[in-house]
């Protein structure tokens, strides 16, 4: 079976011919989607969910070509995994977009790759401007004033020491931080991509608004992603 062409299930495109694939291969692995019809109604997501469940894979109703649901769906090999781009050193704000995204967790890089997406289509020119970043960086920031702790989600990492960052700072690269920002509604609508993708939001928060910031998991996580972090 070929690839299918966009995302199926959960706020998917949900293309009719991919639709039909995909309803195919649930009902195939045991997973009734209903009648397969190329429409992607509300027990066809379901049986997304129960065939990501049982796969051990994110359950967030969405299959995306060449991600871990479609793969193991389609029964295709994963490809191997791309390079590193470069090593990790240096200024992780001037990293390339494609490093910045590797350096972020895992189930957070789909989610802020759909974002991006998303900002794109109403016509904001979205940019990460940091996925990961080095402690020292965020102890500056803490100094000048600009975030409240020494250890964030940014600053998560795998147990060999690469990134893993929980955390990402998008921003429009016309506007920065600055009140044209704001003006455009580009926060307000940050906010409402974030959360589409079940990402909590920065400008959520009483006190410190963090603008730019959306996160994989809740602050209250904190201590346990550093001290995974070895941090």
């Amino acid at each position: 079976m070929a690839a299918i062409q966009a995302s199926v299930g959960n706020q998917g495109r949900n293309l009719s011919a991919d639709v039909l694939d995909v309803q195919a291969l649930l009902k195939a692995n045991g997973c009734d989607p209903g009648v397969v019809d190329g429409l992607c109604g509300a027990k066809t997501i379901a049986a997304i969910v129960t065939f990501q469940r049982a796969s051990l894979i994110t359950a967030d109703g969405l299959i995306e070509p060449g991600r871990a649901t479609w793969l193991k769906l389609s029964g295709t090999t994963a490809p191997p995994p791309a390079p590193p781009a470069g090593t990790w050193s240096g200024d992780s704000a001037k990293w390339t977009h494609r490093k910045k995204l590797e350096s972020m967790h895992p189930d957070l890089r789909p989610k802020v790759e759909a974002m991006l997406d998303a900002l794109r289509i109403r016509a904001y020119q979205p940019k990460i401007f940091y996925g990961w970043r080095s402690v020292a960086v965020q102890l500056e920031l803490y100094n000048q004033g600009n975030s409240k702790v020494k250890f964030s989600f940014h600053n998560a990492q795998n147990v060999d020491g690469t990134p893993n960052a929980y955390a990402a700072d998008i921003i429009d690269e016309r506007y920065a931080w600055s009140p044209q920002a704001e003006a455009s509604g580009f926060w307000k609508a940050l906010g409402e991509e974030a959360k589409k993708q079940s990402l909590f939001w920065g400008g959520d928060w009483s006190g410190f608004r963090d603008w730019a910031h959306v996160q994989l998991v809740a602050n209250d996580e904190l201590a346990r992603v550093k001290r995974e972090s070895g941090l």
